[in-house]
């Protein structure tokens, strides 16, 4: 009389794109020389994470992604390092594909964070970020992610946390979280609001 409800599983797509980044476990790497309107339109993808453009090239798929309803999330790093911008989008984007508990951390937050923000950066260290959130002055600090890897106790989980929120806004949000398979100390991303 009455079937039973049947909701289809609604999987992730993701499309990244780094300078010198060879292969991703989770999204599909597409090379930056081939970030077109043809490439974009061959999958529905949800978000696109790059890093490395230039300005012109930011304003042009930065329209190219709002045609086709795409989340456009650059990440940057304050000492331009390329290899802990590499981290946190590899370390992100696994854990969004992953069931890994706590599993609270969703493409949602990212979006979040990115609309909020007008930069995002990203360490994989502690003390790289907490040593730019006491010297910049670019603006306020309106939120973050912060995963913890797998060496990491419990203790050090909370210091983290706390060190990181201490730097916040006093409206900013912090998603928190554990990526067992991380690569580097931690992942964390930063989004900074312009004074």
């Amino acid at each position: 009389m009455f079937e039973p409800l049947v909701l289809e599983d609604d999987e992730l797509q993701l499309a990244i794109s780094l300078p010198d980044l060879i292969s991703v476990e989770s999204g599909q790497l597409i090379s930056p020389s081939q970030l077109t309107e043809t490439t974009l339109s061959t999958c529905s993808y949800d978000a696109l994470f790059v890093s490395g453009l230039l300005p012109e090239q930011r304003d042009e798929l930065s329209h190219l992604c709002a045609a086709k309803h795409i989340e456009l999330v650059v990440f940057d790093n304050p000492s331009n390092n390329a290899a802990a911008i590499q981290d946190v989008v590899v370390n992100l984007s696994d854990k969004l594909f992953s069931d890994e508990m706590p599993n609270n951390v969703d493409l949602a937050d990212i979006r979040n964070l990115n609309q909020s923000s007008d930069y995002l950066f990203a360490f994989s260290n502690k003390t790289a970020a907490v040593d730019f959130m006491e010297t910049q002055s670019i603006g306020v600090v309106v939120g973050g992610i912060y995963l913890a890897h797998a060496q990491t106790d419990l203790s050090e989980y909370e210091a983290t946390n706390k060190a990181l929120l201490h730097h916040f806004s006093e409206y900013a949000f912090l998603c928190s979280s554990f990526h067992s398979a991380g690569r580097s100390e931690c992942t964390i991303l930063l989004g900074v609001k312009e004074d």
